[in-house]
């Protein structure tokens, strides 16, 4: 049986629909997900944030990291030791939310902080963002860091 125009002009219809309703298929199955789930509350608190950069960029030293053998070392600036009240590290993972933690910042009296990697954070590529309180002063801080 030879395939005459309508025949073809049919085919091309169907390969068509089954190409529409794959795309549609794969869009509706992909996932879309926020920076964060209140972005919009943290938008309009960002002057905060940008007073909090400049305090730590006024610091004689930022935070130190160094990660060896599956464990964060963070070590805080000289004027901050003893001084910090309170803070916190949230690990922001880009690629996967599921593992995005926050941690409690508490350095102990030398100004270091030891967080061992694989328990509570799963190994992956982490922005840091570093919040704490000092003198009644606020501080942030963030770094880039691949903990694999």
């Amino acid at each position: 049986m030879a395939l005459n125009f309508g025949h073809k002009l049919v085919l091309v219809f169907i390969a068509f629909g089954l190409l529409m309703g794959t795309l549609i298929y794969m869009s509706v199955k992909t996932e879309f997900e926020l920076v964060s789930k209140d972005y919009y509350k943290e938008e309009l608190a960002y002057q905060e944030v940008i007073d909090a950069r400049t305090n730590a960029a006024n610091l004689t030293a930022a935070i130190q990291l160094s990660y060896r053998d599956k464990i964060l070392k963070i070590q805080m600036p000289t004027e901050m030791k003893g001084i910090v009240q309170s803070g916190q590290i949230v690990f922001y993972c880009p690629s996967d939310s599921d593992k995005d933690t926050v941690l409690d910042l508490q350095p102990d009296a030398s100004g270091q902080q030891s967080i061992e990697i694989g328990k509570s954070i799963l190994p992956a590529a982490y922005k840091l963002k570093f919040k704490w309180q000092a003198n009644d002063k606020a501080y942030y801080q963030e770094n880039f860091m691949n903990l694999q």
